[in-house]
């Protein structure tokens, strides 16, 4: 399941922030990272510590199928699927050190795909 983020719109609720997004393969290939990529990704380190279902998290840039673009996802490997909780706390991190108008896409991936990402991407987190 691959969602958008959209931190900006506070005032609707959050279902009204997260849209869902199908895509029939994604392709990842590489990671994320700079100078504000490290800052994002050290604020959400302590919210992902906090969820033990979460075994590890990658920030990577993908391509979608039938899609144009390079987009950045923030890529969760759990044991127990989709959180809109844990969503809307990665967002407020994101929110206060990004622009409004860049999205997030989040994806709770499978092993298969956890597998494809650790080719391209080390993970920023390891739970324990």
């Amino acid at each position: 399941m691959l969602s958008s983020i959209l931190p900006w719109l506070k005032k609707k609720s959050l279902r009204e922030l997260v849209t869902q997004v199908s895509a029939r393969s994604i392709s990842f290939l590489g990671e994320q990272d700079g100078p504000v990529e490290r800052q994002v990704k050290a604020r959400w380190l302590p919210i992902l510590s906090a969820q033990p279902q979460i075994r590890r998290a990658f920030l990577v840039r993908a391509s979608y199928d039938g899609q144009s673009g390079v987009h950045v996802v923030l890529a969760l490997c759990s044991n127990a699927g989709a959180d809109l909780t844990l969503i809307k706390s990665l967002r407020v991190p994101y929110a206060e050190i990004f622009h409004r108008d860049c999205p997030l896409d989040l994806a709770f991936v499978s092993s298969a795909q956890e597998s494809k990402i650790a080719e391209v991407c080390p993970p920023f987190y390891t739970g324990i």
